[in-house]
């Protein structure tokens, strides 16, 4: 089977591989769709300590059962199932696991990380982070649940109905992020981004769209210089954590999500005196995918205008032309 391997910063090639071996427990998926995720990004630059190459990434895709596992129930599936897949692999016996919070399990391995992941014609995975979706569902559709439920984790843990929010990053988070926090009953969405291309994406999607330099006034007109109840910030380097903070009211929430840099300087005696609330968000809980999955199989989020699908062969060059911040779309999707 074709694959794409990554093998050290800026190199990732194509392959031929054997046929993953499918465990007991383990649905073989026929991989139709899967996402290049800003993760991964940082993989491809040598900036992710998690990845290390030789590695298969990909863990945002949708496929079909293509073999079933010997201990698994026959009757539970089908051959030619679409399905999705949670890529996160919790212990399931630890406090984080039994309380439903297995995004946070000390132990868990993730798909594309710890073992191989999508960006190849077939991946082997645990059966019970599989999920079905309509056979006649649009699978580039359908691999935006991953990236979708680390939207609506985020959504979750920061906004509460008819607040403002403001968004920092409008690449697939912070459009995901914009759209679940607009079916969550958000009042106004505010949008930071400094891609042209980007921001048009997330006004055609509801927001208003604001340059970093512009932020502040955009804000202040909204808030009456108060600052916004809630900003979530999709990037997560030092000038984006410190926007994030100037812009949050006092007594508001700040949900960090972007994992740009490993360590920033922050204001933190500000934090204390405004009581501001700082909130990490890792990935999602099992009932995050969940809801991620009904949002898109009811047709309540939208992809066109910032997608753009790709031949497996050209995994390469898209990565290289996302490193470079010269790509005509927030999220590129593969088709093995």
């Amino acid at each position: 089977m074709k694959m794409l391997v990554y093998e050290g910063p800026e190199r990732i090639v194509l392959a031929n591989a054997a046929m993953p071996a499918v465990a007991g427990d383990e649905l073989l998926i026929r991989v139709r769709s899967v996402g290049i995720c800003g993760s991964e990004l940082e993989g491809y630059l040598g900036h992710s300590s998690v990845r290390v190459p030789p590695l298969v990434m990909g863990h945002e895709f949708c496929g079909e059962v293509a073999e079933i596992g010997a201990d698994l129930d026959a009757g539970d599936w089908r051959l030619g199932d679409r399905v999705v897949v949670n890529p996160l692999i919790g212990c399931g016996r630890c406090r984080n696991c039994l309380s439903g919070r297995s995004n946070i399990c000390s132990s868990r391995a993730i798909v594309g990380i710890h073992r191989p992941g999508a960006f190849a014609e077939y991946v082997a995975v645990p059966a019970s982070g599989v999920t079905r979706v309509p056979n006649e569902m649009d699978a580039d559709l359908a691999s935006l649940a991953e990236p979708l439920a680390v939207a609506v984790h985020s959504v979750k843990l920061g906004l509460a109905p008819l607040e403002d929010i403001v968004i920092i990053g409008a690449g697939p988070i912070g459009l995901l992020t914009l759209q679940a926090a607009k079916l969550t009953g958000c009042r106004r969405a505010v949008v930071i981004e400094r891609q042209p291309g980007r921001l048009q994406a997330a006004e055609r999607l509801g927001a208003i769209a604001a340059t970093p330099e512009e932020a502040h006034a955009v804000v202040a007109g909204l808030a009456g210089g108060e600052g916004v109840e809630t900003v979530i910030d999709c990037v997560g380097n030092g000038a984006t954590r410190r926007l994030a903070m100037e812009l949050a009211a006092a007594g508001g929430t700040i949900v960090m999500v972007g994992l740009g840099q490993g360590e920033t300087a922050m204001p933190m005696n500000d934090l204390v005196r405004r009581e501001i609330r700082l909130l990490g968000s890792y990935t999602y809980t099992v009932r995050d995918f969940a809801q991620a999955v009904a949002l898109l199989v009811e047709g309540q989020i939208g992809m066109s205008g910032w997608t753009e699908g790709l031949a497996l062969e050209d995994g390469p060059d898209a990565f290289a032309t996302l490193a470079r911040g010269t790509a005509p779309v927030s999220k590129y999707i593969l088709h093995p």
